[in-house]
C-alpha cells in the first residue's frame, strides 16, 4: 500500500482559481482556471482558447477569492515542456512559409491585398492570417490554394492601420519599441485636441505613428496638461501682476509661468503664476505712467503747432480794421434769424415796452400758414346703391369698316383679309 505525501494532497485538494495568460506578447488576456499553487506569473503552459492547443504565458498570479467566477471556465492544460517549445517553433515556421507563399500568389494574380502575419497553433493545424486591403476581396481561390499546399485549416482575419503596427512590431520616432506591439493591450482614442491642449505643432509628420494615425503617446500625459493649464489664464486676458497691468501674451504649461506685454513697457516679462493677480492695480485704476505720457504727448504736440503757426502781423490786422464789414450771405441770415414764435414774442415785447399799441395784421402776416386739412372722402355705398354709382365701361372702338353685323360677344377687332396662294407654273414638257 502506497501512501501519498502530505504536499501533494495538499496540492490535489487546493481549489482552482483563475489565472490570466497571453497567446503572444501585449495581446489580450484570457482567464482559464487553475490549482491555487500549481502554476504562477512567468510560467508558459498549454491551453485550448478555441481553435486548438497553443502555448501561453501567465501573466496574472491566482487568484484564490475568485473560485466562484471559476465555474464553467476552461482549464490549462499542462505546464509546456521543452517538447512543447520545440513544436511551437516548428509551427511559427510553417506560418512564415505560408506568409511568404501568401504574398507571391497575391502579387501573381493581382489580388489587391495585402497579408501582415500569420498565427498558428501548436499542431500547425489551424492558423489565422491577417491582412489589410482597402475594398472587399474575394480571396477564396487564395485560401484554397495554401490550404491544399499546407494541409492546413486557413482563417482569414482583417485587420486596420493600428493592428498592422501591433502585429509587425517596430521602432517610433522616440527610438523605443512601438508601445502597442510592447505593453499596450487597447489603443486609446487621440483627437487633434490632445495635440492642442499641450501646444504641439500640428504637422503630420511629427504627431503620427508609424501607422500613420496620431501618437498613441500623446494621451499619456494629456490629462496633467489640463489640470496644469487650469492654473494659468488664458490668452489675450488682462491680468496684473507686479511689474503693471497687461495682457497674456503665452503659456508655459510646464514651467507654469505666463508672458505678459505690459501697457507701460515695450518690454515682455515672464511672471510666474502664483504672482499672477497679487498687485493692487486693478481695471479701474489703470497705470499712472499711461496717464502721464498721455499728458506730455498732448503737451507736446500743442507746442509743436503753436511754432509752427506764423507770427500775427499788425499792417495786416490794421488793413483788415479799415476794410468794410461784409454783408451777412442769404444763408447766414437764415441761420442767425431765431424760430417765427420767438420772433413774435419779441416783437410783442418790443410794443408793450415802447408803449404803443400792437399791430395785428404784422404779427398775422408774420404767422406760418396752416396747411387745410383734406376732408375725408365719403364712405363708399354698399349693396344696390354701389351698383347705380359704378362708372359706366367704355365702349369698344367701332371697326374699321363701319360694319355691325357681328354678333354680341365677339371680337371687335377686324380680321386680317386671307391672302391667295400663289401657284407656281408649269413647266413645259
Amino acid at each position: 500500500m502506497t501512501t501519498q505525501a502530505p504536499e501533494a494532497t495538499a496540492e490535489a485538494d487546493a481549489p482552482d482559481a483563475l489565472v490570466g495568460v497571453r497567446l503572444r506578447e501585449a495581446a489580450r488576456i484570457y482567464h482559464f482556471t487553475a490549482p491555487a499553487n500549481a502554476v504562477f506569473p512567468g510560467d508558459y503552459v498549454i491551453v485550448d482558447p478555441g481553435h486548438g492547443e497553443a502555448i501561453a504565458r501567465v501573466v496574472t498570479a491566482p487568484d484564490p477569492e475568485s473560485t466562484a467566477a471559476a465555474a464553467g471556465t476552461r482549464s490549462i492544460i499542462r505546464l509546456a515542456d521543452q517538447d512543447d517549445r520545440d513544436r511551437a517553433a516548428e509551427a511559427q515556421r510553417i506560418a512564415d512559409q505560408i506568409l511568404v507563399d501568401m504574398r507571391r500568389i497575391c502579387v501573381e494574380r493581382g489580388i489587391d491585398l495585402y497579408p501582415i502575419a500569420v498565427q498558428p497553433n501548436l499542431d500547425a493545424s489551424h492558423a489565422t492570417a491577417y491582412f489589410q486591403a482597402d475594398d472587399h476581396i474575394d480571396f477564396r481561390s487564395l485560401v484554397d490554394q495554401l490550404q491544399d499546399d499546407h494541409r492546413i485549416t486557413l482563417h482569414m482575419q482583417h485587420a486596420g492601420p493600428r493592428d498592422r503596427a501591433k502585429l509587425t512590431d517596430g521602432y517610433d520616432i522616440c527610438g523605443l519599441r512601438l508601445c502597442c506591439a510592447s505593453w499596450m493591450t487597447e489603443f486609446p482614442k487621440v483627437g487633434i485636441r490632445t495635440a492642442k491642449d499641450q501646444d504641439l505643432s500640428l504637422n503630420p509628420d511629427s504627431i503620427s505613428g508609424v501607422c500613420g494615425r496620431l501618437l498613441c503617446c500623446l494621451t499619456f500625459e494629456h490629462q496633467v496638461y489640463r489640470e496644469m493649464r487650469g492654473k494659468l489664464p488664458k490668452l489675450g486676458k488682462r491680468v496684473s501682476t507686479p511689474a503693471g497691468m497687461g495682457r497674456v501674451a503665452k503659456l508655459n504649461v510646464l514651467k507654469q509661468t505666463a508672458t505678459i506685454s505690459l501697457d507701460d513697457h515695450p518690454q515682455r516679462v515672464d511672471v510666474p503664476a502664483h504672482e499672477i493677480g497679487l498687485t493692487v492695480r486693478t481695471e479701474d485704476a489703470p497705470n499712472q505712467a499711461i496717464k502721464d505720457q498721455q499728458h506730455a504727448e498732448q503737451e507736446r504736440a500743442k507746442a509743436l503747432r503753436q511754432a509752427a503757426a506764423p507770427p500775427p502781423d499788425a499792417d495786416a490786422a490794421q488793413a483788415d480794421e479799415d476794410q468794410p464789414a461784409q454783408e451777412p450771405s442769404a444763408d447766414t441770415a437764415e441761420a442767425q434769424r431765431p424760430a417765427p414764435g420767438r420772433e413774435r414774442r419779441q416783437r410783442r415785447r418790443r410794443t408793450e415796452d415802447s408803449g404803443q399799441s400792437p399791430d395785428p395784421g404784422a404779427e398775422t402776416a408774420d404767422r406760418p400758414r396752416r396747411r387745410r386739412r383734406r376732408r375725408a372722402a365719403p364712405d363708399r355705398p354698399s349693396g344696390d346703391d354701389a351698383q347705380e354709382q359704378r362708372p359706366r365701361r367704355r365702349r369698344p372702338p367701332p371697326e374699321r369698316d363701319g360694319s355691325s353685323s357681328r354678333p354680341e360677344g365677339s371680337d371687335n377687332r377686324p380680321k386680317r383679309p386671307r391672302r391667295k396662294r400663289r401657284q407656281r407654273p408649269q413647266e413645259p414638257e
